[in-house]
């Protein structure tokens, strides 16, 4: 699991996430002359859930602290 120890790591991480939050308008706007909106939609969540495994089985399996990433996926459960 990934911690955040220190005060300027945890401001760069939210930094980053406020850059994130407009991130579909923006990428959608400047596509949309060249995609149709079903496709770019599909590539762009397509984009968010790889992206996500990414992080999440890099930085969510590093450290010492707490569970790991698939240890936790493990954990979760599937009833609705």
């Amino acid at each position: 699991m990934f911690i955040i120890n220190t005060y300027a790591t945890a401001v760069s991480f939210c930094l980053v996430t406020m850059l994130c939050w407009g991130s579909w308008a923006n990428t959608q706007k400047l596509a949309a002359q060249q995609w149709r909106f079903e496709l770019f939609y599909w590539d762009y969540v397509l984009g968010i859930v790889l992206t996500a495994l990414v992080f999440g089985l890099t930085l969510g399996s590093t450290g010492e602290a707490g569970r790991g990433f698939l240890a936790d996926l493990r954990q979760a459960d599937g009833a609705a």
